[in-house]
């Protein structure tokens, strides 16, 4: 064999067990890389948000304030249906507040209020008094007093129902 094969072979040859490739540094160099890509990607995001969050236009003011003003509300006459649900009689209170904008005299609101106490009466005569149960009576009830209320006074508007009783016994 020539020197160059010898050389050859002894570079290509298995290394001596004793010794094992040194990973002293590495450890150092993965904490410091993952510290630097945390670094970043935080300045990247703060950078974003600096970038992304909605700027004033110019000479703009800020918005005023707006005061909420009282609303107009109007007490519904006490109701008392007698319901029939084919086995027993049940009987049902309501005592009912229409709340309307601040804009709405009173006094455009009062003559209706007859009309639409009877015309809640008539509808809740047809309703099954089961339907009337729990919560949903009440959503039923706040439904059917805002749909006749709005067609009762066609060009006033109503703002919310407010139940102040509603006992079925």
């Amino acid at each position: 064999m020539t020197k160059a094969a010898m050389s050859a072979e002894a570079e290509f040859a298995e290394p001596i067990q004793g010794t094992l490739p040194s990973f002293e540094g590495t450890g150092n160099r993965i904490i410091l890389a993952l510290l630097g890509l945390m670094l970043a990607f935080a300045g990247a995001g703060a950078g974003g948000a600096l970038l992304l969050r909605p700027m004033p236009a110019q000479g703009a003011h800020p918005p005023a304030r707006i005061e909420a003003s009282q609303a107009v509300y109007a007490a519904l006459p006490t109701l008392t249906v007698t319901l029939n649900d084919g086995r027993r009689l049940q009987e049902l209170r309501l005592r009912a507040v229409l709340e309307f904008d601040p804009a709405t005299p009173m006094e455009a609101v009062t003559p209706h209020l007859p009309r639409i106490a009877d015309a809640i009466g008539r509808r809740l005569l047809e309703v099954d008094p089961a339907e009337l149960r729990g919560a949903d009576g009440q959503v039923y009830v706040k439904d059917a007093l805002r749909y006749l209320a709005n067609k009762t006074m066609r060009p006033l508007k109503l703002r919310q129902v407010l139940i102040q009783d509603m006992l079925l016994r």
